[in-house]
């Protein structure tokens, strides 16, 4: 674990990337694979004993879905970010909906 000179950030990127690879289901090794680094250099990183290079930071944010500032926020910042990504996806599912109901209600009045 992170000793009490780890800087806070260091410690919250290796939390957050661990956070992130369990919620995807992936281990140290296929995230490895994924970024091209070492399976011990992800395992390092997660415990804040090394920091990435932007390279690698940025392997590692597109290995996970996310923009590299995203690997920085706070748990408060995930759950806001996490109820952000629901409604984004409920107002995608409606705007296909809602688009669907118009196309059809505008093919029955041409086709009368």
């Amino acid at each position: 674990m992170a000793d009490k000179e780890t800087p806070y950030i260091q410690t919250l990127l290796g939390n957050n990337i661990r956070d992130v690879r369990n919620r995807y289901g992936y281990s140290q090794q296929k995230l490895s694979e994924m970024c091209e680094v070492s399976t011990n250099y992800i395992g390092e990183i997660e415990i804040a004993r090394k920091f990435p290079s932007a390279k690698v930071l940025q392997r590692i944010a597109d290995a996970l879905a996310l923009k590299p500032y995203q690997l920085f926020f706070s748990h408060e910042e995930w759950r806001d970010f996490d109820k952000y990504n629901e409604l984004v996806k409920l107002l995608y599912e409606l705007k296909t909906t809602v688009d669907k109901d118009i196309e059809g209600i505008i093919k029955r009045h041409l086709s009368e």
